[in-house]
């Protein structure tokens, strides 16, 4: 990231172009193509990544026409939102491991990358909030802990609960 900034700087009279790349370098690790298909690897399983991806659409309002199987083994969610068709392709890279590439696409020529990266972020979100729930149990089981329990170092002082 520091010579990103380095060489931002150094550009002078392109400012604009150096802003640029430095935004684009610092989006939350979407990568994007030439022809505006974003893409992400997540570790993640694919039916977990499927799963946040299917909840993305849904909260972003995007009707899911179907899902298929493709040759070797990766899924294909195809999704529509008024004029755009949306593509998203999951493939396993490994058992905990999947890569995900959306695409828009607008009418027949025109790409959409603002909606493809727009989805991307929005799985990545659902993700999180599927991971979320497990974190949180292991929150309130400690709760109930006293501060004498907390602290191994103090083994022959008597409980004193915890006052929050």
């Amino acid at each position: 990231m520091t010579a990103l900034i380095a060489v931002a700087a150094s550009l002078g009279g392109c400012e604009a172009l150096a802003l640029t790349a430095l935004g684009v370098g610092a989006s939350a690790g979407v990568t994007h193509t030439a022809n505006s298909i974003s893409h992400r690897t997540f570790t993640a399983t694919t039916p977990q990544v499927k799963k946040a991806s299917l909840a993305a659409l849904g909260r972003m309002g995007i009707k899911v026409e179907g899902i298929d199987r493709q040759d070797g083994g990766a899924e294909l969610i195809r999704a529509r939102s008024g004029e755009r068709a949306i593509e998203i392709e999951l493939e396993a890279m490994g058992k905990s491991t999947t890569q995900m590439r959306a695409s828009a696409k607008r009418k027949l020529f025109f790409h959409d990358a603002a909606t493809a990266r727009e989805i991307v972020e929005q799985t990545q979100l659902a993700l999180e909030n599927q991971a979320e729930p497990r974190s949180r149990k292991g929150v309130r089981a400690s709760r109930g802990r006293t501060e004498a329990a907390a602290r191994p170092d103090n083994l022959d002082a008597s409980p004193t609960p915890v006052s929050r």
